[in-house]
């Protein structure tokens, strides 16, 4: 492309943070690095958060050969906020995109962006697109299909129907760096929830966020239903720790996986005690099992319906491990106020 052709398109830096990701990055790099936006216009920040593992080699090897590619390691532990907020704060670029390390961009996902944003007008401060679920196990293969479904994270940001809308959050959102300095960068206290508590604080400021379909990039599930339980209790704790920093941020349906473990858990307390209590857990355990079959046959239906088994058992994964994040962040807020939570 000739300079003039260029001229005017904002420059955009790359921001990624990594943390034992040497069986993904290799490909992340691949897909960031081989962008089909002019290359002189882009500029990657890595920010490793202390691996063990060889992701650090991997990376310093690759930025021999890309000079656009600046490696941020040895920092100690970092969390992921706190790596992108020092890439952020190193790069001086128009733009702001999140990349996540575990999965990867389509090759349009940065000039789809741009088109989006500028499209979009002023009042547009961030950009995201959809993410395509992967699994790299049988149980990853469900999962994947278990996060795409209505009943498994409900109907939300990623069940618009339309190619653009706009929306109160975006996952690896790409934002104008004027809207960061306006609003801030990543809390650094978020450790999960990182997008939802900087995307709140994009809208409150003024701006808009908008989604549209045709940016697309790539996320690598968890391998196993104890992993996917561990990632969605993280995001259970997470989403109250954005309640308790921005009281507003509630929905009703935020509630509703808390409420959920809680009613089983009474009745299943009830029913070792009381014959009353069995039958009422019964038809709850009888239902949601319906349910999540009738979902997961659903979701595989376009698939693989050898997977129905498995895409069912993953829904529990994802709503005990976020009503359980919830109700022990919630537990751990009362203990510290002494006087009960408030957000």
């Amino acid at each position: 492309m000739s300079a003039p052709e260029k001229l005017g398109r904002p420059t955009v830096d790359i921001v990624l943070s990594t943390f034992n990701e040497e069986h993904y990055i290799e490909r992340c790099l691949d897909q960031v690095i081989g962008q089909d936006y002019p290359p002189d216009l882009v500029r990657i920040w890595l920010v490793d958060g202390g691996s063990s593992d060889r992701t650090v080699e991997i990376v310093r090897r690759r930025a021999e050969a890309e000079p656009r590619l600046e490696v941020i390691a040895e920092r100690g532990r970092l969390n992921l906020p706190e790596a992108l907020n020092l890439a952020i704060a190193g790069s001086s670029g128009d733009l702001v995109a999140k990349i996540d390390a575990h999965g990867y961009p389509e090759g349009d996902f940065v000039s789809r962006a741009v088109e989006a944003i500028e499209s979009g007008g002023s009042e547009v401060g961030c950009v995201g697109g959809m993410p395509e679920q992967e699994g790299e196990t049988r149980f990853g293969e469900a999962l994947a299909l278990a996060r795409a479904s209505a009943f498994g994270v409900g109907g939300g940001t990623y069940a618009i129907k339309g190619d653009r809308e706009f929306v109160p959050s975006v996952q690896c959102g790409v934002y104008r760096r004027s809207v960061l300095e306006h609003v801030g960068p990543f809390d650094p206290e978020m450790n999960f929830g990182e997008d939802d508590e900087l995307d709140w604080r994009v809208t409150q400021g003024g701006y808009r966020i908008l989604l549209d379909r045709r940016i697309r990039f790539h996320y690598i599930t968890r391998p196993t239903w104890k992993a996917a339980y561990r990632q969605y209790r993280n995001y259970g704790e997470a989403r109250v720790n954005v309640v308790r920093r921005h009281p507003a941020f509630l929905r009703p349906h935020h509630l509703i996986p808390a409420v959920f473990v809680t009613g089983v858990g009474a009745l299943s307390t009830g029913a070792i005690v009381s014959r009353r209590a069995r039958r009422p857990l019964a038809v709850l355990a009888a239902v949601y099992a319906a349910s999540a079959t009738a979902a997961a046959a659903a979701a595989s239906r376009e698939h693989d319906p050898s997977l129905i088994p498995l895409v069912a058992s993953s829904f529990p994964a994802l709503h005990a491990g976020y009503g359980i994040g919830m109700l022990r962040a919630v537990a751990r807020a009362a203990k510290r106020s002494r006087g009960g939570f408030r957000p």
